[in-house]
């Protein structure tokens, strides 16, 4: 049964700003994934923070933020880790691949207008 590939779905989300230890707060949502293969079912949660680069559509592409978090466990799965181990997930979510950054909506300081 070890050889069957794992389900996973996404079970919950909670968006919020997370207390950071090394600064400011970070806006991101906790996903709770839930997994099973044949009889065993488990779930884990990962917090996405958005990275400070991230585009606002970046930040309102919850689908995409999803994809990413599953892509993440199915990376640590391919690794060696088990679902059964208790592990602190946290990932930065930045743009996708080939989209544009974020430009700066802030004017200079001498233009008025």
């Amino acid at each position: 049964m070890s050889n069957e590939p794992w389900l996973m779905r996404v079970e919950n989300g909670l968006s919020a700003h997370f207390k950071q230890a090394e600064g400011p707060s970070r806006p991101g949502v906790a996903w709770t994934v839930g997994f099973k293969r044949g009889n065993e079912v488990y779930t884990a949660t990962v917090k996405g923070l958005l990275a400070d680069d991230a585009t606002p559509e970046t930040r309102a592409n919850q689908p995409y933020q999803a994809q990413t978090v599953m892509q993440y466990l199915n990376d640590q799965l391919n690794q060696g880790w088990h679902p059964s181990q208790p592990k602190e997930h946290t990932i930065y979510i930045s743009n996708p691949r080939g989209s544009l950054p974020a430009q700066s909506t802030k004017k200079p300081w001498w233009k008025i207008w």
